[in-house]
């Protein structure tokens, strides 16, 4: 089952990344007039990313594009604000006809890690495009084992020997295939053991920001600003990076807008959010207690990016969804 097709209640850490990027467009919202920008994303057919930016930041400019005739169908049906525009397309098709005229919040929502350097291609290309002030947003699959498996002899059955790169033979193997799929887009620096579960993440984000950085070059007119990186896992790894593209003459009242959110992130250190599978009894005793560790005195489902279920809870519980059956 891909991510795409998990519900969002079996997807608490996607429900927090959701979170947390809904924050920083409150954070911003005191200094951009967020409420009448245009929101571009891809909604599925519950539309709910949708449904939270009408009803928590006001804004009514929305469009939804999708690829899938019965997707695109479904949103028409259950769209949550009649405002929302429904377009039957790919995203790539929307974006080159489409006309940036006022400021936008885009989210580019990729569950596919076949065609990764396009999807990076398209951010940097999307941060070049849209009008000054702008957020775009981009959400890629961090799975390693996208880049395959090898055929029976066709390991290597050698180590990086770089200093602080060494690798699994499997990793070895990887890097070699993320540097064929990712071509001029690769950074030299990648070592083998960026190609692990919970490594491959930030490996990708650092490519993305290497993009970026080498697309400043060109970008005479504009102001790149890091808000939200993150890096999660609902059955499948995946990342997230946020940027906000800043009117030189605004960046530092935009700079002083988000300097002090104390979920800030860049892509060289994401937030891991590997949120523990809890009962409504576990939530209230997390929530309750300054060491929840000595009354839950047992192991909690280990989250799937590793790391410890009480610090993550502790740094994010204020954004942890808590969903309940409701029968009616």
């Amino acid at each position: 089952m891909s991510a795409s097709t998990i519900p969002y209640q079996l997807r608490p850490n996607k429900a927090v990344d959701r979170e947390l990027f809904l924050s920083l467009l409150g954070r911003l919202s005191g200094t951009l007039p967020i409420e009448d920008y245009t929101y571009i994303g891809l909604g599925g057919p519950f539309l709910e990313d949708f449904r939270l930016v009408h009803a928590r930041l006001g804004l009514s400019d929305m469009i939804s594009v999708e690829i899938e005739q019965s997707v695109h169908l479904r949103q028409e049906f259950n769209k949550p604000a009649s405002t929302i525009i429904c377009i039957h397309a790919t995203m790539e098709e929307f974006l080159d006809i489409y006309d940036f005229e006022k400021p936008s919040i885009i989210w580019l929502d990729y569950t596919s890690a076949q065609n990764l350097p396009n999807q990076i291609e398209r951010f940097t290309r999307t941060v070049s495009e849209v009008a000054l002030n702008s957020i775009v947003r981009i959400t890629l699959n961090a799975s390693p084992d996208s880049l395959g498996s090898p055929k029976k002899g066709e390991l290597i059955h050698k180590r990086d020997n770089g200093r602080d790169g060494s690798g699994t033979a499997l990793e070895c193997w990887r890097l070699e295939k993320f540097k064929e799929r990712m071509g001029n887009l690769f950074v030299a620096e990648t070592k083998a053991n960026g190609m692990s579960r919970d490594t491959y993440g930030v490996t990708l984000l650092s490519t993305l920001n290497n993009a970026i950085e080498d697309g400043k070059k060109y970008l005479f007119d504009r102001k790149i600003l890091w808000g939200l990186a993150t890096h999660y896992a609902d059955g499948q790894p995946m990342v997230t990076a946020t940027v906000i593209v800043v009117d030189p003459n605004s960046e530092a009242a935009i700079s002083a807008a988000i300097e002090g959110w104390s979920y800030r992130s860049c892509p060289e250190a994401p937030h891991k959010l590997n949120m523990p599978s809890l009962s409504t009894l576990e939530r209230l005793t997390m929530e309750s207690n300054s060491n929840p560790e000595s009354i839950i005195n047992y192991d909690l489902q280990d989250p799937s990016l590793g790391g410890n279920p009480f610090e993550s809870f502790k740094r994010f519980y204020r954004v942890f969804p808590h969903f309940a059956r409701v029968d009616l």
